[in-house]
């Protein structure tokens, strides 16, 4: 039988704890100015087709208003390909001088979806995380969280996987006018 204080020791656990969020968020930014002439971020997962649908309506309105589209495929958030994403993640949020982060369709994309807008908004970029209505409230809790309560939600209709190509192309146009809203941008 060993000595009961190294028996304690060995049983200890140390057990991650979540921070409390913060009581006043950190602040959220918008663009204040056109969007001609700015890099808008897209980034997007690589599940599902109707989101990278709707990126690539929003990629050609963007250039009609002027803006440059910079689009990220955040893929892959497993294992070793966590690290790396983080990474891109940061260095798109470098590259652009606002962005949207999405698509939240269910638990897991939602949260990397907030988490990725709120790399944005730490860098006193603009932000907007677009979810599906059913996460809206996973969003809303997750940004909380990470001490950014006044984080921009578009909030799109759900299910958006399984819509046709006309039906995205509408959503996207319906959309768009609402995504430069929550960026603040004026004509």
């Amino acid at each position: 039988m060993g000595n009961n204080s190294t028996d304690r020791a060995r049983l200890r656990v140390r057990l991650p704890v979540a921070r409390p969020p913060l009581d006043i968020g950190a602040p959220s930014f918008t663009l204040d100015g056109p969007l001609r002439g700015r890099v808008v971020g897209l980034r997007y997962e690589a599940s599902g087709t109707s989101w990278p649908f709707i990126v690539a309506e929003w990629q050609r309105f963007l250039r009609d208003d002027g803006a440059v589209p910079d689009v990220l495929l955040a893929k892959g958030r497993s294992g070793g390909q966590r690290d790396r994403i983080r990474k891109d993640v940061r260095n798109w949020a470098r590259r652009v001088d606002c962005g949207v982060s999405g698509l939240g369709t269910c638990g897991s994309f939602t949260s990397d979806s907030v988490s990725d807008a709120v790399v944005l908004e730490r860098l006193r970029r603009p932000a907007v995380v677009a979810v599906c209505r059913e996460f809206e409230a996973h969003a809303r809790n997750m940004a909380s969280f990470l001490g950014h309560p006044s984080l921009k939600i578009l909030v799109l209709p759900y299910p958006v996987e399984g819509r046709t190509a006309d039906e995205l192309r509408d959503m996207a146009a319906e959309y768009y006018p609402r995504f430069v809203e929550l960026l603040g941008a004026t004509p």
